[in-house]
């Protein structure tokens, strides 16, 4: 919606770093060049900041583009695969895309448990998609669970585990699968450079895992997939932790703000480790796609999340301080008014 305050795709609202925009900058110089199709000094960055190989790592237009990759490599209709109730569409539209079958594991309480997944596996079954923190919950899986998951998984079947917003994660329960790689070889882990780096209009994710499943996937990659721009943008962003940490700092705040405004309005909310918060509407309130529309046209775009199985909850993006502070007071009317219908 043009003008519209957009708290509905879970961007970060500061933008990129000022670094970013002066190497974005310089980068144009070399429009007219192919770029560097293996993203050598990208992955390199990469690498050193995680402490593995190179060769670990694949780079593709988003994170949506290595599950493409990912799915085309491993998937046909022979297979099935298994993902979450309430997550992201992209890896049911990534199965499907090559004919495998999707099975939709449920999400009591609206939590992705690893054993869940691990009771629906059967002889057809070749991956299993997991996200922490889990969009658009917001909930993260344990560190003791995910290691009890790939301890019991069988070897054959994959396990995808998306980390696109880790970097917001306080929890210090909450898992990180990098450190599971080298002993792990069905294990891909998926990170962007959308969210707390700013760059999701220039399209750059990358994926983790051994760098024999690497090198399988990398025959898939299109030649040239990402851009030269995009990936010095993303170089850059990745020096610049100091944007990182004030961004979290940021997110943490307007965090607290959104979650002491839906307790004072009796809203059921989930704790988040995202840059977003899922709020619950009960009754007698519409369901979110009415909320949503209604905050539309007082200038704030926010998600109903009926696409995501779950009609009475919205997902809020987390925007700028300012930003939320004109949202609540006009969230507040508008729950108001609607309670009084």
């Amino acid at each position: 919606m043009a003008g519209a305050i957009k708290l509905s795709s879970n961007e970060n609202p500061r933008g990129c770093s000022a670094a970013v925009r002066e190497a974005v900058t310089r980068a144009m110089e070399d429009v007219h060049f192919y770029p560097d199709g293996s993203a050598h000094a990208l992955r390199s960055a990469i690498a050193a900041q995680e402490g593995i190989s190179a060769d670990q790592i694949i780079v593709g237009n988003g994170s949506d583009e290595i599950l493409t990759i990912f799915a085309g490599t491993y998937l046909d209709s022979r297979d099935t695969v298994l993902v979450g109730a309430h997550t992201f569409s992209q890896y049911r539209f990534a199965a499907t895309l090559f004919g495998a079958t999707v099975i939709t594991v449920p999400m009591p309480e609206l939590t992705m448990r690893p054993a869940d997944f691990l009771d629906r596996i059967q002889e057809d079954t070749k991956a299993v998609f997991l996200c922490s923190p889990n969009n658009p919950t917001g909930i993260t899986i344990s560190q003791d669970e995910l290691e009890k998951c790939m301890a019991a998984i069988p070897r054959d079947i994959l396990v995808v585990l998306d980390h696109a917003y880790i970097e917001y994660q306080e929890d210090p329960t909450a898992c990180n699968a990098v450190p599971l790689i080298n002993e792990y070889p069905n294990l891909l882990v998926l990170r962007t450079f959308s969210k707390i780096y700013g760059l999701a209009n220039l399209r750059i994710g990358y994926g983790i895992a051994q760098i024999p499943r690497i090198a399988e996937m990398s025959r898939v990659r299109s030649p040239f997939n990402v851009g030269g721009i995009s990936q010095e943008a993303a170089r850059v962003a990745l020096e610049d932790q100091e944007f990182v940490a004030s961004t979290l700092t940021m997110n943490h705040r307007v965090k607290e703000m959104l979650e002491i405004t839906c307790t004072d309005m009796h809203l059921p909310w989930k704790p988040s480790q995202g840059n977003f918060m899922m709020i619950m509407l009960p009754a007698p309130l519409p369901d979110a796609s009415q909320v949503a529309a209604t905050l539309a046209t007082r200038g704030f775009t926010v998600r109903g999340l009926a696409s995501f199985g779950l009609p009475r909850h919205l997902r809020i993006s987390l925007g700028t301080e300012e930003q939320m502070q004109q949202f609540i007071p006009v969230f507040r009317r508008v729950i108001q008014e609607l309670r009084s219908i």
